[in-house]
């Protein structure tokens, strides 16, 4: 018997790609499925299929470190803009939300924006140009940086489909709380090489204009 996701992977496999494209972007113009369907001439379950491999496609997974230990693992869903994180310290500057343990997604652009060079920064322009950039995109920028920042030992790391799969296992089968917390250590100990920095790629360099705009750590 073929499971659900299996399903809907054919159903939505039958669209065109136009279709396939012009689906999400009603539905985060929040439409509903029967209101998608009934405009696009399909049937509820084939938009609900397309929006399930959409989700998945859209899906990232950062794991957040402060130096050598992990502090957030912060679950986004673009396409419904929901926001799921795993705080791994009580330490509350370490973390990616600091106290705040239900983000929504203006939190979540937030945190992508602290993460970055100061928009109104001496020399923005050069640094984008730098990085292969025209225009100042947080979620870009951090792609690039790693979220890494001028002071700090913090950074982020997007993780693998791979990871995201034994991720996943550890969702399913432990309830929130300290379980599923110990799980995720245990399962980002032996996945270091995954999403830990050394100590020397902590920070980053910016440029300064009392240095001739050269760069400094």
């Amino acid at each position: 018997m073929k499971s659900i996701t299996q399903a809907n992977t054919k159903e939505s496999s039958l669209v065109s790609r136009e279709l396939r494209a012009r689906v999400p972007a009603l539905y985060q113009q929040g439409k509903d499925v029967e209101t998608i369907a009934d405009f696009l001439s399909l049937e509820p379950e084939t938009v609900q299929a397309v929006l399930d491999e959409a989700e998945r496609h859209s899906r990232i997974v950062y794991v957040y470190a402060d130096g050598p230990l992990p502090a957030t693992v912060i679950d986004v869903r673009n396409l419904t803009r929901k926001i799921e994180i795993t705080n791994l310290t009580e330490e509350l500057t370490s973390r990616a939300f600091g106290v705040k343990e239900t983000p929504g997604w203006e939190d979540y652009e937030y945190f992508l924006e602290s993460r970055c060079m100061p928009r109104s920064r001496y020399g923005i322009r050069e640094e984008l140009r730098d990085l292969g950039l025209d225009f100042y995109d947080p979620f870009v920028i951090v792609q690039k940086t790693r979220g890494r920042v001028y002071g700090d030992r913090q950074y982020l790391s997007r993780m693998s489909g791979e990871w995201i799969l034994g991720y996943d296992e550890i969702l399913k089968n432990t309830k929130e709380g300290s379980e599923r917390t110990e799980k995720l250590k245990e399962y980002l100990r032996k996945s270091e090489g995954a999403w830990k920095l050394d100590e020397g790629q902590y920070g980053r360099k910016v440029p300064d204009e009392n240095t001739g705009g050269q760069d400094i750590l």
